[in-house]
């Protein structure tokens, strides 16, 4: 490890006793390779960003080195690196993890070298990826002599699986830990699956029977600010849904129709056809629920809850997990 120390031991998180969580394909990507071929270029290259991917070991190391490079030098005008291309830490487990920092690399640059202290003895060190760039290596170190053990399993093993929009992918939350997808599984102790690409989750068939075949203990569908307008997502919203629930009959499916702090005629036009999905869905015995994207920011100060009218910060991300939690914790008290 560059920079590293004769008092540290280096380990490749994908070749040791720590478990890779989000990713697919035993690498740093959100999909096999097989469903890559499929994409378009730009929708492989999304595929290639790691949100959601996490990284969880134990330890009794007092301390912890990284080594990482992205794919991108960070670049977004409206997202803090920190969120697009830094590391989250988190010691414990489930919903008592602690946060104990984020460190991404400099402006204009690729690599990240940097230490993060640990508290003694043994803990589970769980590391959130990048949000909106990919991970071309990543290397840890810990104390010469610590010992590095597998995580104990997640309490919901089975992942929250999302497919959605930028907003799903966590745009543009300060933090990898931040998006809602993220704090929601956090809350309920349980892996998920990020498969929100930014622009580009159009409701294409493939993506349904691919998610059809993940095992999973619930799915959120929520790509409404991804299609080109209304008439496209009346003509793949209920397909995509049905294409899943066909092979999955028993699997709970919360429908979203998108957040935005004003709304317009379109706007409403697009939220009654996610609804018409999943009326669809409770009329035929399916175990089907729905948020309105307008309760997704709350009432008060809505405007404070974007950078742009559209994404969420930390503040649009917090009110739509707050939304989103009562749902799922209805659905996780029965599985």
């Amino acid at each position: 490890m560059a920079g590293g120390s004769t008092r540290l031991r280096d380990f490749d998180p994908l070749r040791s006793e720590a478990k890779v969580y989000g990713l697919a394909g035993g690498g740093y990507c959100r999909v096999p390779d097989g469903l890559l071929g499929r994409m378009s270029k730009e929708l492989a290259g999304l595929a290639r960003q790691t949100s959601g991917g996490r990284i969880r070991f134990v330890t009794d190391s007092d301390t912890l080195r990284v080594s990482m490079e992205v794919l991108n030098e960070p670049a977004m005008p409206h997202m803090p690196s920190s969120g697009s291309s830094g590391l989250d830490f988190f010691e414990g487990d489930g919903a008592d993890m602690k946060y104990i920092g984020t460190r991404q690399p400099a402006c204009g640059q690729k690599g990240l070298e940097a230490e993060i202290p640990l508290s003694e003895g043994d803990k589970t060190v769980t590391v959130y990826l990048p949000l909106y760039n990919g991970v071309r290596s990543l290397r840890f170190a810990i104390a010469r002599g610590a010992s590095l053990q597998a995580p104990l399993p997640y309490r919901h093993e089975k992942p929250v699986v999302f497919y959605g929009s930028s907003i799903t992918q966590g745009g543009c939350a300060s933090r990898p830990s931040n998006s809602y997808c993220a704090m929601l599984a956090k809350r309920f102790d349980s892996d998920f699956i990020n498969l929100g690409f930014s622009g580009n989750a159009k409701g294409e068939l493939y993506m349904a029977e691919y998610i059809a075949e993940l095992e999973m203990s619930c799915f959120v569908l929520d790509y409404d600010h991804n299609a080109p307008d209304a008439a496209h997502l009346r003509r793949t919203h209920l397909p995509f849904l049905q294409t899943i629930l066909e092979r999955r009959p028993r699997l709970p499916v919360l429908m979203l129709s998108r957040p935005d702090t004003k709304y317009s005629a379109a706007d409403n036009e697009r939220r009654d056809i996610v609804r018409d999905s999943y009326l669809w869905a409770k009329q035929r015995g399916y175990d089907a629920f729905f948020i309105d994207g307008a309760e997704l920011f709350g009432e008060k100060d809505r405007d404070c809850c974007t950078v742009d009218g559209c994404h969420p910060n930390d503040l649009g991300f917090y009110r739509m997990a707050q939304a989103v939690e009562p749902v799922m914790k209805a659905i996780f008290s029965r599985i």
